[in-house]
């Protein structure tokens, strides 16, 4: 070998191994980049669910069980989904604070997606629209890049300004967003970098930072641009996102059809279309499921607790029940704007009347809970030591006597200064369920002096007047989160305009609680001031805490790969064999 040759060989060796060299760097940099991401994860989280081993699903595999099949065999496509709603949804549009259970079921997912969302077995943030992601070591900016090639229904790309766009109309105060404003109270601005890479910067650190606004449903600029914010805030039907479906039709007081995006970006459901039709009668709806016309329902809790058990219908269907932070709780709100619930003696005699063990055991006849706050009762937000406030009439009557409510003309009915304790009990009309709760309340009311008027209401009617505050009491249920942030419902800020708490909650120090927590990163620390919040209202009791349960559902059985994960279900990875399809 010549010195010309040797020298050639070294400087070739020395190319390479100077590549390698910056490939380690590289790597390094991003193992780093990733370590501190799941770092400030964790911290914003700091979860440690304990749901008891009793509440496995019946009638669903495990993720465990499934994973590596589901992985192997995708399943065939075709047919459809036939999902019962119990109620019409007033919008479709994600935004709005008219938005409810059902827009979420509808349009979070399947016609909107986020940057990210939740692993449902890791409980970990994973990207969708996002590229990839970051968060700085202080919590105060976060940086994204958008996947290539994503695009909304329409073929038209998903930039960042229509992340701009999303996040400026939730924060503009003329747009009817405020039950989703709140959360974004701390960030301060975002930044576009590139057409696909912005960052987000911060007022202050915010432990659901990045859950919040890497869940913001992105809305496409070109559709939903406004001179108007009032036009915004009545677009509620055809809606157009990034999402796997596409909104098809909506029936007025019938039915919303979605089908799928053919153009979508990422992996396409194996389900060609999800139908939503609306029946509010309970007892029809299970006839519909029995009779082939429906496929998946939430029952009622006695629908459940006979069918479960009744081996000819668990033959038939499957019968999911689970726990999952998104069980929320069933509550009775008691509006402090109104003379007879200004005293926290009242509320608390309120709750004392109820025999919420009798609801649970004989309503409810499953696993559920009488729950002592607004968290999921196996987060660690949740303090477990409070004891639930007794069923007792006894010590409700001596309170009520304490605050002056007394039957001073011996009609049955306790007054005070000539005002005879009766109120209105507002609930959602033909849901048999709440039609039982308040016939239990009110009968337990007469036994200790008070007279309760049952106050039905058509869900569309009902909710604009829980909205307005339009009421005395009322029946209403809570979603949950994977961690809560209880300033929506519970800020005094959040009294009036469309905000979330209904009662007018405003206790000395709940708002600087609140407001402490929101922004402490660290999980033991924030979930301390939590519990110590828990107990604040466990004393105040605006709220009767009835009952949580886990979820539960039907589902006929042509329906495979239906996984019960962590978080819960997962309609995008079911499919139906082909020779067990009902529709083309």
């Amino acid at each position: 070998m010549n010195s010309r040759s040797g020298i050639v060989i070294f400087f070739l060796f020395l190319f390479l191994a100077v590549l390698v060299l910056l490939q380690m760097l590289s790597m390094v940099q991003s193992d780093r980049l990733y370590e501190r991401l799941n770092q400030v994860d964790a911290n914003l989280r700091n979860l440690s669910y304990a749901a008891p081993a009793e509440s496995e699903a019946s009638g669903g595999a495990t993720a465990e069980g499934l994973a590596a099949s589901a992985t192997a065999y995708p399943g065939d496509e075709g047919d459809w989904l036939v999902w019962r709603l119990g109620a019409e949804p007033a919008t479709l549009n994600p935004i709005v604070t008219l938005r409810d259970m059902s827009t979420s079921w509808i349009a979070e997912g399947n016609i909107f997606e986020g940057l990210l969302e939740y692993d449902l077995d890791t409980v970990t943030l994973r990207p969708v629209l996002a590229e990839s992601f970051g968060v700085s070591d202080d919590g105060m900016e976060l940086e994204f890049v958008l996947r290539e090639g994503a695009c909304f229904s329409d073929g038209v790309p998903v930039t960042t300004d229509d992340v701009v766009f999303t996040f400026e109309t939730i924060r503009n105060p003329l747009i009817d967003a405020a039950s989703l404003a709140n959360y974004f109270a701390d960030f301060k601005e975002v930044v576009k970098t590139s057409e696909r890479g912005f960052k987000v910067l911060m007022k202050q650190p915010y432990f659901k930072a990045l859950e919040m606004f890497g869940g913001m449903p992105i809305l496409p600029q070109h559709v939903y641009a406004y001179d108007d914010p009032a036009a915004f805030n009545r677009h509620h039907s055809d809606p157009v996102g990034s999402g796997p479906y596409i909104f098809e039709k909506w029936n007025k007081g019938q039915q919303i059809v979605l089908r799928r995006n053919e153009r979508y970006y990422g992996k396409k459901p194996n389900l060609l279309k999800i139908v939503y039709p609306f029946i509010i009668n309970d007892t029809a709806a299970l006839q519909s499921l029995q009779a082939g016309q429906v496929d998946f329902m939430r029952p009622l809790p006695e629908q459940y607790a006979e069918l479960s058990k009744d081996a000819e219908f668990s033959g038939k269907f499957k019968c999911l029940s689970y726990w999952n932070p998104g069980a929320g709780y069933f509550y009775i709100g008691w509006n402090q704007a109104s003379d007879f619930f200004k005293d926290r003696r009242v509320r608390l005699a309120m709750t004392h009347m109820i025999d919420r063990p009798t609801i649970v055991k004989h309503l409810l006849r499953g696993d559920a809970r009488v729950p002592t706050g607004p968290f999921y009762i196996f987060s660690p937000q949740n303090d477990g030591d409070i004891e639930p406030w007794p069923f007792d009439l006894a010590r409700a009557r001596a309170l009520l006597d304490e605050t002056g409510w007394v039957d001073h003309d011996e009609d049955g009915v306790r007054d005070k200064d000539g005002v005879p304790f009766r109120f209105k009990y507002m609930i959602v009309s033909g849901t048999s369920f709440h039609e039982q709760i308040v016939k239990l309340v009110k009968d337990a009311a007469a036994k200790v002096g008070v007279d309760i008027i049952p106050d039905p209401y058509e869900w569309s009617v009902f909710i604009d007047r829980v909205q307005n505050r339009q009421f005395e009491a009322v029946n209403l249920a809570w979603g949950g989160a994977v961690e809560s942030d209880p300033y929506q419902i519970w800020h005094s800020s959040q009294i009036g305009n469309h905000g979330s708490n209904y009662v007018g909650f405003n206790m000395p120090g709940a708002d600087a609680l609140i407001e402490a927590a929101r922004g402490t990163l660290d999980g033991d620390k924030r979930n301390a001031m939590y519990r110590q919040f828990h107990r604040m209202l466990h004393e105040e009791q605006p709220y009767t805490f009835v009952y949580t349960r886990p979820s539960q559902r039907f589902l006929h059985p042509r329906f495979k790969n239906v996984i019960v994960h962590k978080l819960g279900l997962d309609g995008r990875e079911w499919y139906v064999p082909r020779e067990l399809q009902r529709y083309q």
